[in-house]
């Protein structure tokens, strides 16, 4: 056997993943949820009863390090479509007004616009908090304001059956509104935590401590921004101090929620598989932010600690040769637009913020960055104001808008207990994390102050 041969048949399993991820004119699938922290998936929380996501995670690739480029609804709706950050795009917190004009007026293009030049089929159902779909680019679709996304998945399912007969490639944006409040989950979904042992985390608190780490409105505040829920449709208290036995009867509702929406997207793949469609469609699971669920005092997110900014996230595609695997790779929102443009066969612009997938989905080990960055700025309608994070794999640091510091030891410190952004110890750490910060935010054209260089 030649040294040549013998090369080739060591590089044909690499070669067979290559070819059959870049199978021709894929199909895509975008599962984003609204307010699902990372823990808050089966896979991860055996506590949590989502049977379909588990399988179709196991099924594919598991992104166990998945963070938003920004933990606010509209901001990281609109880095999702645009792999930009959320002073790049101009839609900051929920001013969306911006975001809309430079789609149309082609400042930058959405994720839709790419695919519809390519002669994909384009589809939207659930929550837009961008306006009307066809604004940012989709053909087909609307914004649905079902709390419980049935008519997000009539339109789904709907949207299936038409493609079933048409040959044309498709990309299906799905945005359900679960589990964000009003929390209203059917007495079926309830009944299934009722010997669940539910627990609070580590780091729960009935209120949050002092200081603008956990601020969630304007510097100089003590806000704590949080919405009604209801527990068996009385309503309970909506901001801090919140005590144990509040939030866990708050995070019943909150699983249970989850688990109706699981059995939804259980139902939509079990028609992707009999309209013929299932072999040759990616499917990208996901959530637009996290939730504190009273970790460190907290409700809704806001915030740059792991609850709020940290999400679910796998990528399925039968075409992988690998499946079931996790990856601990550092990942983004944003890198979600690339990957689809690289799978489709299309050009990725330089001007994109993220970073294709691809690589990771050949090779979990694949190394894609040495930090995310994530922006929750805006707050109160002030443009530049609020928080700012950069997270390799070990340190976490974060900046807020009157520029106190945090640096978490998530390797020691999972649940982001202790601030070591004082520890003389920790001196020459924070310093490249400072240093990473300002040049992150250089290049994003951040105009905000930029952290203590003393």
């Amino acid at each position: 056997m030649t040294k040549t041969l013998q090369t080739l048949i060591l590089l044909l399993p690499w070669l067979n993943t290559v070819c059959s991820i870049a199978q021709a004119d894929p199909n895509f699938i975008v599962i984003f949820t609204d307010d699902q922290t990372y823990r808050a998936v089966g896979y991860n929380n055996s506590l949590i009863k989502t049977p379909a996501l588990d399988q179709l995670a196991k099924d594919g690739l598991i992104l166990d390090n998945a963070y938003v480029a920004s933990p606010v609804c509209g901001a990281s709706r609109a880095s999702i479509m645009t792999s930009l950050f959320p002073q790049q795009h101009s839609c900051v917190c929920l001013h969306t007004g911006p975001f809309v004009g430079n789609t149309q007026n082609g400042t930058y293009k959405c994720l839709p616009q790419f695919l519809n030049a390519a002669g994909y089929v384009t589809g939207f159902c659930g929550k837009s908090n961008l306006g009307s779909p066809q604004k940012y680019g989709f053909r087909h679709g609307k914004e649905h304001n079902d709390v419980f996304d049935d008519e997000a998945f009539s339109f789904a399912s709907g949207f299936l059956a038409d493609r079933s007969q048409d040959e044309r490639p498709f990309l299906l944006w799905i945005a359900p509104r679960q589990p964000h409040v009003p929390l209203k989950p059917a007495k079926k979904w309830r009944d299934l935590y009722n010997n669940v042992p539910l627990a609070t985390d580590p780091n729960f608190l009935v209120q949050p401590p002092t200081g603008s780490l956990y601020n969630q409105g304007l510097p100089g505040e003590s806000y704590y921004r949080d919405s009604d829920y209801t527990d068996n449709y009385q309503k309970l208290p909506a901001g801090p101090p919140r005590s144990r036995a509040t939030m866990l009867s708050y995070i019943m509702a909150y699983y249970a929620t989850i688990s109706h929406l699981d059995h939804q997207v259980g139902e939509l793949m079990a028609q992707l598989k009999d309209v013929g469609l299932y072999e040759n469609t990616a499917i990208f699971f996901l959530s637009d932010n996290g939730y504190h669920l009273g970790n460190h005092g907290l409700g809704n997110k806001l915030t740059m600690h792991e609850e709020s900014v940290r999400v679910p996230m796998f990528v399925h595609y039968p075409g992988m040769q690998q499946h079931g695997v996790h990856s601990d790779e550092l990942v983004s929102s944003l890198d979600v637009v690339p990957t689809i443009l690289e799978m489709a066969g299309l050009e990725i612009p330089d001007t994109l913020m993220g970073t294709s997938l691809v690589p990771v989905m050949k090779n979990p080990k694949h190394t894609l960055r040495e930090f995310v960055a994530s922006e929750s700025v805006g707050l109160g309608g002030k443009t530049g104001q609020g928080h700012r994070m950069i997270r390799t794999k070990r340190w976490k640091y974060a900046v807020t808008g009157i520029n106190e510091e945090a640096l978490f030891d998530e390797q020691n410190d999972t649940w982001e207990l202790t601030n070591l952004a004082s520890d003389s110890g920790h001196r020459e750490t924070l310093l490249e994390m400072r240093k990473t910060m300002s040049d992150w935010m250089d290049s994003i054209g951040d105009t905000h102050a930029r952290p203590p260089s003393d």
